[in-house]
């Protein structure tokens, strides 16, 4: 135990950069406030039903035991890209949160709806205040080691208690040797379990006990008139499409990685699968950090998939601990089968692309991306910024690629001549 902790400090100064790293860069001070973010009134089209004792309020889903009853989620922050697959706990969650936080690839956070559902999952990741905005309205712990400024300050602002491996150590993390031995970075070895998360919590004299709300308003809908929807591949960026492919006789999408191998679950042994994906277009620019992306997160449109089908929706949100509302076109509480779901944030933006395939396989007519805010980069200025860069690396090849004259090697001058 001494080794991994001496090893999860060492790595605290060691991965120094957000996004990428096993701590992204902590503040030496504690950082200004940011202002609380002001609540965009909405209507709500129609109360959500009560739940049901015995429920699973994030599936919708029986809990015949009554085990999840006065337990609080747990959101975990998954790292994702170069060196992170397989990942734990991605088949076991019951929803999965995706959108770009940094660079290029999408952040991922697992929501289960008990500590007790995790028998392991990570690699854990640095907290995103984008992941932030779809946990605690869940009144969910959010787990991570580390987190950005933004997350920082969120969490501080209200006051919200997180298990952050930055101050917990390995109290509530665990490191995986066998992992490591196999040739994984270090950043890349790092899980939590549901024991360690409540060990976790314990430091601050706190618990995982307490109410949640439900997160859909959950109904069996019936069969779709055509499965115009049976394959859908959400670009984050030129390197990272996430992709679904329904099955008629299982009744979920299941989850392919970039490269188009099966998004195994380390820990479960399966293929990650969901009953529902939703892609939430949100507007998207820059924060005042210059790469930290910043969405307009009070509502917008967006897709619902489900047997087989697709349908436009139209969401609505708030500040950070607005619960998501979703409506269909007409303004109507949404239905949601009853399943697990998985949530795409997408902004449209320089890069990213999305498609959704009928079943005769023919491309959807889908809606038209949403806006830019005002610190966007448009495409155009993004499509020029690229070509200078690829025209550079092109010269630099060009250049690397010509051999440099050996001086030994030229002939001397002929004295006679």
């Amino acid at each position: 135990m001494k080794r991994i902790q001496t090893a999860l400090l060492a790595a605290a100064m060691a991965f120094s950069l957000a996004g990428c790293s096993l701590f992204g860069s902590q503040p030496a001070a504690t950082p200004a406030p940011t202002p609380a973010p002001t609540a965009t009134p909405a209507p709500t089209p129609s109360p959500t039903p009560t739940p049901q004792p015995g429920t699973n309020l994030l599936t919708g889903q029986a809990d015949p035991t009554g085990a999840l009853t006065g337990q609080r989620p747990v959101a975990v922050q998954i790292r994702t890209g170069d060196g992170s697959l397989p990942q734990w706990g991605i088949a076991r969650a019951d929803v999965l949160v995706a959108g770009v936080t940094e660079g290029s690839t999408a952040g991922l956070m697992a929501i289960f709806a008990s500590a007790d559902q995790i028998s392991k999952a990570g690699p854990v990741a640095p907290g995103r205040d984008l992941m932030l905005q779809f946990a605690l309205p869940l009144n969910a712990v959010p787990v991570y080691i580390d987190k950005n400024v933004y997350a920082y300050n969120l969490v501080n602002l209200l006051n919200y208690q997180d298990v952050d491996g930055f101050h917990t150590g390995t109290a509530a993390f665990a490191f995986d040797d066998g992992r490591q031995t196999s040739g994984y970075r270090e950043e890349n070895c790092w899980y939590t379990t549901g024991d360690l998360v409540k060990a976790g919590m314990n430091l601050y004299g706190a618990g995982t006990d307490g109410q949640t709300t439900q997160l859909f308003d959950f109904a069996e809908r019936p069969d779709p008139a055509a499965r115009n929807g049976i394959e859908l591949h959400v670009t984050f960026s030129a390197a990272d499409t996430e992709s679904f492919y329904y099955s008629a006789n299982d009744g979920v999408y299941f989850k392919t990685n970039p490269d188009g191998s099966q998004a195994m679950d380390a820990d479960a042994g399966q293929q990650a699968s969901f009953t529902n994906l939703f892609v939430l277009y949100a507007s998207s620019g820059i924060k005042d950090d210059g790469y930290t992306r910043q969405y307009d997160l009070t509502g917008g449109t967006g897709l619902y998939l489900t047997d087989g089908a697709w349908q436009e929706i139209r969401w609505q949100k708030g500040d950070a601990t607005a619960p998501l509302v979703l409506t269909d076109l007409e303004g109507n509480s949404l239905k949601v089968n009853p399943g697990k779901s998985y949530i795409a944030v997408w902004g449209g933006y320089y890069g990213q692309g999305l498609r959704v395939v009928g079943e005769d396989g023919t491309d959807q007519a889908l809606p038209a991306k949403p806006a830019l805010l005002a610190s966007g980069v448009s495409d155009e200025a993004a499509a020029q910024a690229q070509q200078e860069y690829d025209d550079y690396q092109a010269q630099l090849a060009a250049s690397l690629a010509t051999p440099t004259p050996d001086p030994a090697a030229t002939p001397a001058p002929d004295a006679a001549g």
